[in-house]
């Protein structure tokens, strides 16, 4: 088959359109077998468009954040291009390309190209063209990153430049006397690390992380491999949240009020928190996990568990939540103030290709003593100099003496005699 050629085609089946991520908005779907003939047409026929778009206004994106049933089209002028990056995506390297783009409203939108596709985009040619250069993008996700809305590229994308469609023309009318060319930007020189390298960066165990005064080391992430053993779910799974800075917000009369931003012009988003706890082989303990950090680890976003599946009361968990329990992980952690605590975060995860962790099951051991053990830190205790210090209280119950046993073994040994 060839692009802008028309076809006669036979021998096709008919199905159901996908659920999600839908290029048209169609009931049906064609679906093509090896049976399947093209026959190339070539008498005159009334003309077909070369183009077919469902743009979305740029106002209207944000209602459709990781709600992917419905791809969207966006159209705009291009304002800048950014050379090709790369960036660690599910344990993968991952080319990237950055645009903005704005329409005949002056609005702004950043959009990112992930893979091959942004190779294909000849900057030579753009900075030839006469001002100003039109680009059009179909099939992107509408996605938000530290508060901000951009779109992306899916499997589906192309990208159509000066397409010779009505809204080009709109376009270029309106900044048809724009004396702003395209801004190229050289993209970022600085490496991330190699994969193998994010994975063991300041590697620790679980006792040793504890052992680390969390106050004066917040500027470090660690990395631990861990096993999560519990969701600590009666303290809520999910919050509230301002769609440009993800803290948690408040309900002011009729709207949302944000400690940063104020009040709220647009609804707030579902945003996860989880707290749970891990465990290795030295000990265990607390942590935090947000938002995409809990999105990569069961593939589903809070939006779609509240809006969509309806499950908008915290202290009922989704059974999906359920699959974290269990799951062995490289977790990287940062200690965190909230207020006057500090949280032990769980910033992002890696797989662990080489040996996951697995616990052996608890050992259920006879009542007879009993010791807890808690670590504190005190920020106003001294810290002596190249020494870790902690405060470890231990609390012993006295042990059951053989003339002290239990009421029920007695009871037991009374049935036994009758």
């Amino acid at each position: 088959m060839q692009l802008g050629t028309i076809y006669e085609i036979s021998n096709f089946f008919i199905t159901n359109n996908k659920q999600k991520y839908k290029i048209v908005p169609h009931a049906a779907m064609l679906q093509f077998a090896r049976s399947t003939v093209f026959k190339n047409v070539e008498e005159d026929i009334p003309e077909i468009p070369q183009h077919k778009f469902n743009f979305v206004e740029f106002d209207q994106l944000t209602s459709k954040i990781d709600i992917n049933d419905i791809l969207s089209d966006v159209i705009g002028r291009v304002i800048s291009i950014k050379g090709i990056e790369e960036s660690t995506i599910n344990d993968r390297m991952v080319k990237r390309r950055g645009f903005v783009i704005q329409n005949i409203r002056e609005e702004t939108l950043n959009v990112t190209l992930w893979g091959e596709i942004g190779d294909n985009i000849d900057e030579n040619s753009l900075q030839t063209m006469p001002e100003p250069v039109v680009i059009a993008f179909s099939a992107m996700a509408a996605k938000q990153y530290m508060g901000g809305l951009y779109v992306a590229s899916t499997s589906g994308t192309s990208f159509y430049i000066d397409p010779d469609i009505p809204e080009t023309k709109k376009i270029k009318k309106r900044f048809s006397h724009s004396i702003q060319g395209i801004d190229f930007i050289a993209g970022s020189t600085k490496k991330p690390l190699p994969l193998e390298e994010q994975k063991t960066i300041n590697r620790t165990t679980i006792i040793e992380l504890q052992a680390l005064n969390p106050y004066q080391n917040q500027e470090t992430k660690f990395t631990v491999k861990a096993i999560i053993t519990e969701l600590h779910i009666h303290q809520g799974w999910f919050y509230n949240a301002c769609p440009r800075c993800y803290r948690q917000i408040k309900q002011s009369g009729t709207s949302w009020w944000c400690d940063n931003h104020g009040h709220l012009t647009t609804m707030p988003i579902s945003w996860y928190k989880i707290n749970a706890r891990i465990e290795d082989s030295t000990g265990g303990m607390n942590i935090v996990m947000f938002g995409k950090t809990v999105q990569s680890l069961i593939n589903k976003p809070c939006s779609i568990l509240t809006i969509q599946e309806g499950y908008t009361d915290p202290a009922v968990i989704p059974p999906i939540l359920n699959q974290l329990k269990g799951m062995s992980k490289i977790f990287v952690i940062q200690f965190r103030p909230r207020g006057a605590f500090i949280d032990a975060v769980v910033i992002k995860s890696f797989d662990d290709d080489v040996q996951p962790l697995s616990l052996p099951a608890p050992t259920i051991i006879p009542s007879t003593e009993t010791i807890s053990s808690v670590t504190s830190f005190d920020p106003e205790t001294p810290q002596v100099e190249g020494k870790k210090t902690a405060k470890r209280q231990l609390t012993f119950t006295k042990p059951v003496s053989g003339e002290e046993k239990p009421r029920s073994e007695e009871k037991l040994k009374k049935i036994k005699h009758e």
